[in-house]
C-alpha cells in the first residue's frame, strides 16, 4: 500500500490483528519491533519529528482496513522508541519526539554540514540553522529544534561548538569549532 510522497508501508499494515496489542509475548515483542522500525521509517520521510499520541494520522489509523491503534498500544509502541534510544517523551507522554537519527549522529550531520559551508567560526543561530538558505535541501533543514539543540550540546561537550545567548533579540547561537 503506498501513500503521499511513494511511502510504501510494510506488509503488516494492512492485517487487522497487528492494530491491536498481542497478548502472547514474543508475538508482541515482534509486533512493537515492526511498529518502530515503520514508526522510524514513516518519520524520516515525511520529515515527522513530534508524534502525538492522539494523532489518528495514517500511520496510526488505516483507513483502507477501518483499523487504528489505540492509545495504550500507541504508548507501549512508542516505549520501546524511547527506550531504545530513538525518542524522548514530551509533555508526559502525550507527545514524542522521534530521533530516527541519534543525537551523536545528529551531531556529526551537523559538523559534517559546517565544514562543507565553510562556516567555522561563524556565529549563527539555531534558528538560521533550522530554516536557513544555507540548509536548504539537507537533513537539517527543517530539524526539530529540540534535537538541533541537544546536537550543539553535545558538540559542545566535545569542543566543538558554543552556544550562547544573542543580545539584540535574545536568539540563542552558535558558534562551531574545527
Amino acid at each position: 500500500m503506498s501513500s503521499q510522497n511513494d511511502f510504501t508501508f510494510p506488509f503488516f499494515y494492512s492485517y487487522p490483528p497487528y492494530f491491536t496489542l498481542q497478548p502472547v509475548k514474543d508475538t508482541r515483542d515482534k509486533q512493537i519491533a515492526l511498529w518502530k522500525e515503520l514508526i522510524l521509517r514513516y518519520c524520516r520521510h515525511h520529515k515527522v519529528f513530534v508524534l502525538d499520541i492522539a494523532d489518528d494520522s495514517e500511520l496510526f489509523a488505516n483507513s483502507t482496513i477501518k483499523r487504528r491503534l489505540d492509545t495504550d498500544a500507541r504508548i507501549s509502541i512508542l516505549e520501546d522508541v524511547v527506550s531504545s534510544g530513538s525518542g524522548l517523551w514530551l509533555r508526559e507522554k502525550q507527545r514524542c519526539l522521534i530521533l530516527w537519527h541519534n543525537i551523536p549522529k545528529w551531531a556529526e550531520i551537523l559538523c559534517d554540514w559546517v565544514k562543507n559551508n565553510a562556516l567555522y567560526d561563524e556565529p549563527m543561530t539555531l534558528e538560521e540553522i533550522v530554516n536557513g538558505i544555507e540548509s536548504q535541501g539537507t537533513e537539517i533543514h527543517g530539524v526539530h529544534m529540540e534535537i538541533l539543540l541537544r546536537a550543539v550540546q553535545h558538540l559542545e561537550k566535545l569542543g566543538r561548538a558554543r552556544l550562547f545567548q544573542g543580545t539584540l533579540d535574545g536568539a540563542e547561537g552558535v558558534k562551531f569549532f574545527p
